[in-house]
């Protein structure tokens, strides 16, 4: 790799090498002055001896962070991250490309990431980016893992990430569906899987409702509840096979035959929710007509439905029936796990139908709905209160 040096109108030697195109195509074109460069000579050394710190010694086209993130990216999305991954990454990339232009990996140091972090909490008030420190620590173990691959990759030879500390976790409370606005929900879903008259509206309509009675009853996440197909339901079985994710692509979307957990499983329902998901499917067939096994459960032509389509239609939803605000589609998920938990479901029994990696991830997230020596606590009150005649 070699550049040529040059001299602007001033007089001044600068160089400005073509290092190739990043993967979205757009073209790599560093320029930097050499103002303190007399001669020709003088200014070709200085620029070999950027352009090899700029391209890690020619291992690299650029080892500029954002031009080494987004070939991070594309190489990872290729392997093993998801979509949803991949875009949340992508935005962690402008975040870095907005706040360290110019920098390479190399010279980046750990003062230079605990300042990047501060700009990212900081409100916008005070030229921050505003995001929450959950949000920063998503960016702070993306360039963490970043990191490790160029030091296993000798682009660079440390990764500063392991010495910044990265903000404190925020703890949100799972948002579930109590008992008082339970009912209120109920009714409204079963009012819209009948609909009077079928037509695009009322059809599309149903199938949002059912989309949020499955996940009601089943706890699966909104990709799993898009992604189940007729085939997977068995009635004489006694479960629905949850196999599968829909994620969403530019331009469309996808079914993967793998879990979030990467992991399937087989989710049991009474006969009385049998006859609910069947109602459904008799209501989707005389709209659309008999639809084939391999069509998906939550659908009005066929075709898999978007998840975030299906989310932000139980938003109105809920905005409509005067449900909490902090009530969304993955509510309807705590708020299985909040019932079943309250009405004795053991906590392997609850992992498994959740589909959750571990039992220590569910009890991590409901460990505070689980019934213990609190209870025991009221009661011992209570014998004490009814000992001297209290109500």
């Amino acid at each position: 790799m070699s550049v040529e040096v040059k001299q602007d109108s001033k007089g001044v030697w600068y160089a400005q090498p073509y290092l190739g195109k990043r993967v979205d195509g757009k073209q790599i074109r560093p320029r930097k002055s050499f103002p303190d460069a007399s001669t020709r000579a003088q200014a070709q050394e200085l620029a070999n001896e950027w352009l090899a710190s700029i391209s890690a010694g020619g291992q690299v086209k650029s080892a500029f962070i954002a031009d080494l993130l987004a070939d991070y990216r594309a190489e990872r999305s290729a392997k093993d991250i998801a979509p949803s991954t991949e875009k949340r990454w992508e935005t962690s990339t402008k975040y870095v490309a907005k706040y360290l232009a110019g920098k390479t990996v190399g010279e980046l140091t750990v003062m230079d990431f605990n300042d990047f972090e501060t700009k990212l909490l900081l409100p916008k008030s005070k030229n921050g980016q505003g995001l929450s420190r959950n949000t920063v620590r998503g960016v702070h173990y993306f360039l963490r893992g970043a990191y490790n691959h160029w030091v296993n990759a000798g682009i660079c030879d440390s990764n500063p990430m392991f010495y910044v500390q990265e903000p404190s976790e925020e703890k949100h409370e799972a948002t579930s569906i109590d008992e008082w606005d339970f009912e209120t929900l109920n009714g409204a879903l079963s009012s819209d899987l009948k609909p009077e008259t079928l037509d695009v509206h009322t059809m599309r309509q149903a199938a949002y409702s059912f989309a949020a009675w499955l996940a009601l009853h089943t706890g699966m996440r909104v990709g799993e509840v898009c992604a189940v197909r007729r085939r997977d339901v068995s009635r004489r079985l006694g479960y629905i096979h949850v196999c599968g994710n829909v994620i969403e692509l530019r331009g469309g979307v996808e079914r993967r035959d793998t879990t979030k957990s990467n992991r399937s499983r087989n989710v049991s329902l009474t006969e009385k929710e049998f006859s609910t998901l069947y109602a459904f499917i008799a209501v989707q067939d005389g709209f659309c007509g008999v639809l084939t096994p391999d069509a998906p459960l939550v659908t009005v032509d066929g075709s898999y439905m978007r998840p975030n389509t299906v989310s932000k239609a139980f938003s109105r939803l809920r905005k409509r029936l005067g449900l909490p605000d902090g009530c969304t589609f993955h509510s309807l998920r705590h708020t299985h796990a909040t019932w079943c938990l309250a009405e004795g479901v053991d906590l392997k029994t609850l992992s498994e139908r959740l589909g959750h990696a571990d039992e220590s991830t569910t009890l991590k997230t409901y460990a505070h709905l689980m019934k213990g020596r609190d209870q025991a606590a009221a009661q011992a009150f209570e014998s004490f209160a009814d000992s001297l005649g209290g109500v």
